[in-house]
């Protein structure tokens, strides 16, 4: 791969100014705007192209390399596209106005962009892979190619939240609404950080015999000034595609330590060391690929002042869908602060005792689908007993969820489970609204 910049396609109009990029010799965003290119009537379609994770290969290769990945795209690009005029559009977002409004055109032109992209790229003696989310908008109406541009974008965002299959999406004018709405939201969810819309509710993790919290899960809610109270798992995919998970993740878990740190001058509590109780904050797999994310990590836990023995973070499953390897080191240097690192939702996707042996662990949280089962089915109880057994001979921390009913306490305890967490004791309350002692006869 050649390290110089390439100089403009002797066939393109852009060749100076604004209009042309320097990096990749490409026509530049400006091109959208031009009077020469942008009426509807032209019938102009375009296919936008969004790289997986580029922020990676910079803070791992440097920017340097990064811009020679940059220009080598672009060159693929050009080769891919021709006749149809490729543009850069941001860093690494990329578009090709397409001469054309017929669907079957568009696809085929973008099938052959997302297979160049992703030949591997020679970089300083190490193999690179690239990933695109590629969407498309076809010609309609008197819509400007910034509106296409637009709609293509909206594609790619619904996509990435569809997951890996398929990676090129035409955008459907019958999911306007949804699309706008998403991106609408997506748009607040930036705002409302910065504009204090977030809270913390928590769940206690109660000792089952004694019927007092030992720890509180911290669980993010975002009051929307007017949709009202949105639940995380219509926001939290959001921040994740939007490249906010970082961000809103420091934020949880400042708050989170924050108020733990609070609750040391509170009597009553169980608690753990002390009489005090814990706190337990989510940690997602976007945080953990977050090059900062210790950085961010130890910025929040100092703010707060508290004892990293009191924090315990929590990770789903999901986080093993690209090994272990991928998040072991990152899980050994919170560990190596004295933070406690539970598995959540054991038994629902990814989850093997081979990966409890290898993850550095403290214990494990019982999915709800163990718990919902056990008064129902023998076979379901059979193999809670199998686990519980186990987990409790890797001497790991057990933590069972969803209790709902005296019948699923009964059943876990029977079980040899100590600690347990749902409706049956407690819902989720704001801070000033917990009670430390005797959640099991008392609501809050």
């Amino acid at each position: 791969m050649a390290g110089t910049i390439p100089a403009a396609d002797p066939r393109s109009p852009f060749r100076q100014g604004d209009m042309f990029d320097a990096l990749t010799g490409l026509g530049s965003r400006a091109v959208l705007g031009s009077q020469a290119y942008a009426p509807a009537a032209m019938r102009r379609s375009v296919i936008l192209i969004d790289l997986d994770q580029f922020k990676a290969i910079n803070d791992t290769y440097g920017h340097t390399n990064g811009d020679r990945v940059l220009h080598e795209v672009g060159r693929r690009l050009r080769a891919a596209s021709s006749p149809h005029l490729p543009l850069r559009l941001s860093g690494d977002e990329f578009a090709i106005v397409v001469a054309s409004a017929e669907r079957a055109v568009c696809e085929a032109l973008a099938a052959s962009v997302y297979d160049a992209i992703r030949e591997p790229i020679e970089l300083d003696g190490s193999t690179l892979f690239l990933d695109a989310g590629v969407g498309i908008a076809l010609a309609h109406g008197e819509l400007t190619l910034w509106e296409l541009v637009s709609r293509a974008g909206a594609s790619i965002l619904r996509l990435k939240r569809r997951g890996q299959l398929p990676r090129i999406v035409v955008y459907e004018d019958a999911q306007h609404g949804e699309i706008l709405d998403t991106l609408a939201l997506s748009l607040d969810l930036r705002a409302a950080l910065a504009r204090e819309q977030l809270v913390l509710h928590y769940q206690p993790l109660v000792d089952m015999a004694t019927r007092k919290a030992l720890g509180f899960e911290a669980l993010v809610r975002w009051v929307h000034p007017i949709r009202g109270m949105i639940p995380p798992l219509r926001f939290v995919p959001l921040a994740e595609d939007t490249g906010l998970m970082s961000e809103l993740g420091e934020w949880v878990l400042t708050q989170a330590c924050t108020q733990a740190r609070a609750w040391e001058g509170r009597e009553g509590g169980a608690g753990g060391a002390g009489g005090i109780p814990y706190v337990s904050v989510n940690i997602s797999i976007r945080q953990l690929e977050d090059p900062d994310f210790i950085v961010r990590f130890e910025r929040a836990l100092g703010t707060s002042g508290l004892d990293p023995t009191r924090l315990k973070i929590e990770i789903t499953e999901s986080v093993l869908a690209n090994g272990v390897a991928a998040v072991k080191p990152q899980l050994e240097a919170i560990r190596a602060m004295g933070v406690s690192v539970l598995l959540d939702d054991f038994g629902t996707g990814y989850s093997s005792l081979g990966y409890i042996r290898e993850l550095p662990l403290d214990g494990v949280k019982l999915d709800r689908v163990f718990t919902r089962d056990l008064t129902v089915s023998a076979g379901a109880w059979a193999l809670a007993r199998s686990v519980v057994t186990l987990i409790g001979q890797l001497e790991l921390e057990m933590i069972a969820e969803g209790l709902e009913t005296a019948a699923h306490l009964a059943q876990l305890r029977s079980l040899g489970c100590h600690i347990g967490q749902g409706f049956y004791f407690a819902k989720p309350a704001s801070a000033d609204r917990l009670r430390f002692e005797q959640l099991g006869r008392t609501s809050t």
